[in-house]
């Protein structure tokens, strides 16, 4: 007990359009897992604290902040470590979707992805995947939620799989960075994918993901934030409401607005809008 009240075990699980990918956010006091298999991939990454796994035949502590990878149908178990939290986020990634990452990275197409060891100690790998995570749970956008995840998935396949590479896989195309710039400034108000923006391109996920992040040094999600907040401003400007502004820019609604415009501006869209009516 502390403070008078019980710790219990809570979880929230969230289903992502992404090939179906699955993302738990969970913090565990009593929680034990029997001896169980997957038909996807587990990546995750303990938060806060430890916890311990039984995984092929060995008894093993998952220490704080390694990014540990379950390959589809291994048997492991999941249970509290005694007198450490289980702060704990995972990310349940199909078969198809690694593979499909693999593909464009270079892998040949019939290789599953597999990795060398069950716990992966990179610390640039951990801050994205967390950074990825919480987006995807605080974000309600889908190119914000679903981008992040993927390129921490392609991330984790680039740095991590084994296996030889058979090639440079699909190529972006000239332009391609340009055109989706182009697709966001149209289309900035409409509710935007990964798969529309693909779609629009010719090109994969992945290689929209790569291709806009090598030639304007942000991803497309941020970079169609950054976009709405420009808006937002010039709308403000015009002195309509926030939350007609909001709607009108594409966020969900004013507190969406007001989270990113105070991020990127400084401000929030109120003191902006007074300011702009005070000049």
């Amino acid at each position: 007990m502390k403070g008078g009240m019980a710790v219990t075990d809570e979880a929230v699980w969230r289903t992502s359009s992404l090939c179906d990918t699955g993302l738990l956010r969970a913090r565990y006091v009593r929680q034990t897992f029997p001896r169980h298999f997957h038909e996807t991939f587990v990546v995750c990454v303990n938060e806060r604290g430890a916890h311990g796994s039984w995984y092929r035949g060995a008894n093993l502590i998952i220490p704080q902040g390694a990014v540990t990878v379950v390959l589809p149908g291994e048997v492991h178990t999941g249970q509290p470590v005694p007198g450490w939290p289980w702060h704990y986020r995972a990310i349940y990634p199909s078969v198809a979707l690694l593979r499909e990452l693999a593909v464009n990275i270079g892998f040949p197409p019939t290789q599953v992805p597999s990795f060398p060891s069950l716990c992966l100690n990179d610390a640039v790998l951990t801050r994205a995947f967390l950074r990825a995570h919480r987006a995807h749970e605080e974000d309600a956008d889908p190119l914000v939620a679903e981008g992040g995840v993927l390129e921490v998935l392609a991330a984790l396949v680039r740095r991590h799989a084994l296996g030889r590479r058979a090639g440079a896989g699909q190529q972006p195309a000239d332009g391609a960075a340009q055109r989706a710039v182009e697709y966001l400034n149209d289309c900035f108000a409409d509710r935007i994918t990964l798969d529309h923006l693909a779609r629009a391109l010719g090109l994969t996920r992945y290689f929209v993901l790569r291709a806009f992040r090598r030639a304007t040094g942000m991803p497309p999600y941020a970079y169609l934030t950054q976009i709405r907040v420009e808006r937002a401003k010039k709308l403000l400007h015009a002195n309509l409401p926030i939350a007609a502004v909001a709607r009108r820019v594409g966020f969900a609604d004013q507190s969406h607005l007001t989270r990113h415009f105070r991020r990127l501006v400084g401000v929030t869209p109120g003191v902006f809008a007074r300011g702009v009516r005070m000049a």
